[in-house]
């Protein structure tokens, strides 16, 4: 039992009231009835002894009256029936598929898991040509958590493998190249002696975010030129016990798209 004053129950307790006041009164009458009783046949220890036993009534009466007022007995807050929470999860970049405790939701980000039960989730996040992303999300009752994860590049480095060929004589070189991955081309420099003085030539291929395929239809490795077929010099000059530099750039063709540049260099 604990006691607390519940005005919010009066309207309830109107009646008790009303019958602790109605037993009071009784008594007044009674007792005055009784007043006047004396100076009739009965006797005074008689009256007296009617008039104790209606003043315990009515005390009992009152006590449990005010008891039932002021007094309630302690029971449990109602169990939540819905303890449930909400998941939203986001990524970048966007379009990950999402996975809770290894089923697909099928839901891909930015997305929300709803009427989840309050407890700690692993999760994960898949993506073509990003790292899979795996974390933990704790849900509570009644609140919405966030959780935004960042994608990782998935892709391996972009390598090139450059090799050349000895044309004309040997008076002449040619290069070729071929990828480990999709690329998005940008250009090509290439900075080379033109005679044995030392004097140095620089030559810019430009591709303009061409896509460069590593493999062709059949998955065998394309091998590319350069200088580019489409270009008028289709050899370079070949001048010994000099460096040939050449430098790529571009960008992954897929995933994050994240810039790289190769550097190759050859000494004839």
């Amino acid at each position: 039992m604990r006691l607390f004053l519940a005005s919010n129950s009066l309207p309830e307790r109107t009646p008790l009231i009303v019958l602790s006041a109605s037993g009071i009164f009784y008594y007044l009458l009674i007792t005055n009835h009784s007043l006047l009783s004396l100076n009739n046949s009965f006797s005074l220890l008689k009256q007296i002894q009617k008039s104790l036993m209606r003043i315990l009534i009515i005390f009992l009466i009152a006590i449990v009256s005010f008891s039932l007022f002021y007094c309630a007995e302690d029971s449990p807050e109602s169990p939540n029936q819905n303890p449930t929470g909400r998941l939203i999860i986001k990524s970048n970049p966007s379009g990950a598929r999402i996975y809770l405790l290894g089923n697909d939701t099928g839901k891909n980000t930015p997305d929300s898991i709803e009427n989840l039960q309050a407890r700690t989730y692993d999760a994960f996040l898949y993506l073509q040509y990003y790292d899979t992303a795996h974390f933990t999300a704790t849900v509570f009752t009644s609140l919405t958590t966030t959780k935004e994860i960042t994608l990782k590049d998935g892709l391996p480095f972009v390598d090139i493998v450059v090799d050349y060929s000895i044309v004309y004589g040997g008076d002449s070189v040619r290069f070729n190249f071929k990828l480990n991955q999709d690329i998005l081309m940008d250009s090509i420099v290439v900075e080379r002696p033109i005679d044995d003085s030392g004097t140095y030539i620089r030559n810019k291929f430009n591709y303009n975010k061409e896509l460069l395929m590593w493999k062709n239809q059949f998955g065998h490795p394309i091998k590319y030129l350069l200088p580019p077929s489409n270009f008028g010099q289709q050899n370079f000059p070949r001048i010994e016990n000099f460096i040939y530099w050449i430098n790529f750039y571009g960008q992954k063709a897929y995933g994050a798209k994240t810039n790289f540049s190769v550097f190759y260099w050859q000494r004839f």
